[in-house]
């Protein structure tokens, strides 16, 4: 899959997390839509994700936008996602609430589409979908 010249601000998780560049989504079979869309095909951890739970309950759209953020909740779940994937989760939620939703869009399209193809290089493995091409 090649980077989209627009991206629907749905795909963006409540953690700030841009749905595109995420594994799951960029598979061909059963991927997930994107946390925002549906639950189909999720992995039983995203089903189980705190952070979800909460933007159902109380309907905001982005943590960083929540007059709670950041609550222990987000500070958990960026633990994990640096830990597990060396990105920050909180880092993405307050950018959103500083930078806006649009900007974040041209940054992503520029921080994660691969210099060599076009492709979109994921934040799991800092590595191409199309080429294998890896990020620094």
């Amino acid at each position: 899959m090649k980077m989209p010249e627009k991206i629907n601000s749905e795909l963006f998780a409540p953690c700030g997390i841009n749905c595109i560049t995420c594994e799951d989504y960029l598979k061909e079979n059963n991927s997930c839509p994107g946390c925002l869309i549906s639950n189909r095909g999720k992995k039983k951890s995203a089903l189980k994700c705190k952070i979800k739970e909460c933007y159902d309950k109380k309907k905001f759209k982005y943590c960083g936008r929540c007059s709670e953020f950041p609550c222990k909740l987000i500070k958990k779940h960026d633990k994990n996602s640096i830990k597990r994937y060396d990105i920050s989760t909180f880092e993405s939620a307050k950018r959103i609430q500083y930078m806006g939703i649009g900007k974040i869009i041209e940054s992503d399209q520029q921080n994660w589409t691969c210099p060599e193809c076009g492709g979109i290089i994921t934040y799991e493995m800092k590595k191409c979908s199309e080429c294998g091409y890896k990020k620094n």
